[in-house]
């Protein structure tokens, strides 16, 4: 009797192997069927269209449950400061700018991540410093001495932790400009995932004020912010990607 494996097919909790046992010159077929476990993966923020978590990056044995814990309002403002610099630290800082009537005038254009740079490349032609470096401190390092002594505005919102802003050696070069405001939500049900993915110290904070941590769960922060956050809420074993946007998280899972 001569056996081979010929296909697979993977399909949620189900795998389907199908082989031909070949007797005589007559060929049968069999599927076996085993059973896959399926393991959640929640990730604090919504995916649009085009996330990578909704690509064949992710194999058909994770589940992705994505839901920002967190809500923003609109913190309206009329008169910013002359800079010779604005950063961009968030799409939000980006959406919640323009959504006002403010003008960047003639300073020079800067931002934090991918999703930022494109998010503030719908609006303004030209931008002048892009940090992509996965440590913070990094950037704000680097930033610090592009800029060079003169002025930068920080459109934020109002928990803002200052991570770039705290680089400058001189603080009266800074000015912070809320124009969003962040609200951790609290009516959220319990996603059960056995993998965690938080995105900022914000939502670390609202699962937790929810949820207790399961020692079982892993426990994904993207960037060292919210690592600290994490930290603070007594989680210590988590990990961090090593490239910045979605792929460097989905290479962790």
């Amino acid at each position: 009797m001569d056996c081979s494996w010929t296909r697979k097919w993977i399909c949620k909790k189900i795998t389907i192997y199908v082989y031909f046992r070949r007797r005589s010159s007559r060929c049968y077929c069999f599927r076996i069927k085993k059973k896959v476990e399926t393991k959640k993966v929640f990730i604090s923020k919504n995916l649009d269209i085009n996330s990578l978590f909704r690509s064949n990056f992710i194999l058909p044995e994770y589940k992705i449950l994505a839901e920002s814990l967190i809500g923003f309002e609109i913190n309206l403002t009329h008169e910013i400061p002359a800079t010779d610099w604005i950063f961009f630290t968030s799409k939000n800082s980006v959406r919640f700018f323009f959504k006002q009537d403010l003008k960047i005038d003639t300073r020079k254009v800067a931002c934090v991540g991918t999703g930022t740079y494109k998010e503030l490349s719908k609006h303004v032609q030209e931008i002048h410093f892009v940090g992509d470096a996965v440590n913070i401190n990094e950037i704000g390092e680097k930033f610090e001495l592009t800029v060079n002594g003169g002025t930068c505005l920080f459109p934020v919102s109002n928990i803002s932790k200052r991570t770039i802003q705290n680089y400058f050696k001189d603080q009266s070069k800074v000015f912070d400009l809320v124009v969003y405001n962040t609200v951790e939500k609290s009516n959220f049900s319990n996603p059960k995932a056995d993998v965690l993915i938080f995105t900022s110290p914000s939502n670390a904070r609202a699962y937790f004020s929810e949820f207790e941590f399961d020692e079982n769960q892993v426990v994904i922060s993207m960037g060292l912010t919210t690592g600290k956050e994490l930290e603070k809420l007594g989680i210590s074993n988590y990990k961090t990607p090593k490239s910045t946007g979605e792929l460097g998280l989905i290479d962790l899972i």
